[in-house]
């Protein structure tokens, strides 16, 4: 499943994306912005896999969104200006819609971000943390979730838990958005290993995680309960 926002100054084309978004069972539109400033502020602490993404919108465009990302993910820009098209490639952008675009145009544009992500897939599947002089690798698939505290980060994964010196924003950026989401402002959780959801908590193995307010409605969306 593609997790995905949309950021647009214009109500009418976040509901077109919305609309095609919706005839497809690969891809979930967990939020929509008009207002691209509260969108850098909510991508910075839920990345996503996918952002259709405005040019030209007041007080930031689209490309300076993208210059204050440090984890950027996939973009599928979406214009009514066709000028801005070679320079978006800069960015290298999975594709360019320039509206209005029906559709079918839309499918062709998922399924290129479908190929870019399973490649990514294929060449990322571990990273490698600092454990005092020593860089340990570690499988994705392994982390249950990540509890942290301060500048320091508990890795709990099936076999052992590993302390490391590294903020929330540092390791968000060695993960794959598709399989982690925050749920807590001291716990990011990986998504394949919830067992279940109740009382505000995520059971993980055999530990209870606590769901707070902030996070409550992305994880419900990212997990197509909302």
């Amino acid at each position: 499943m593609i997790t995905a926002i949309a950021i647009d100054d214009e109500p009418k084309a976040i509901q077109v994306i919305q609309h095609h978004a919706d005839k497809l069972k690969n891809i979930n539109l967990l939020s929509s912005f008009t207002d691209a400033q509260e969108a850098l502020k909510y991508l910075k602490e839920n990345p996503v896999d996918l952002v259709f993404l405005d040019i030209n919108m007041p007080h930031l465009s689209g490309l300076e969104l993208l210059d204050n990302l440090h984890l950027k993910p996939q973009v599928i820009f979406t214009t009514a200006y066709s000028e801005f098209a070679v320079e978006s490639y800069n960015y290298n952008a999975v594709d360019y819609l320039l509206k209005p675009f029906e559709f079918d145009r839309f499918q062709q544009a998922i399924h290129k971000v479908e190929q870019r992500l399973e490649l990514q897939k294929q060449t990322h599947s571990y990273c490698f943390i600092k454990d005092g002089f020593k860089n340990i690798k570690i499988a994705f698939e392994e982390i249950l979730f990540i509890k942290g505290s301060g500048n320091y980060l508990d890795i709990v994964t099936k076999a052992k838990t590993l302390t490391t010196r590294m903020t929330f924003l540092e390791m968000v950026e060695k993960l794959p958005a598709s399989k982690f989401v925050r749920v807590h402002q001291s716990y990011l959780v990986n998504v394949e290993h919830i067992d279940k959801i109740e009382n505000n908590q995520v059971y993980i193995a055999s530990e209870k995680i606590p769901i707070s307010g902030r996070y409550r409605d992305v994880l419900y969306r990212r997990l197509d309960l909302a």
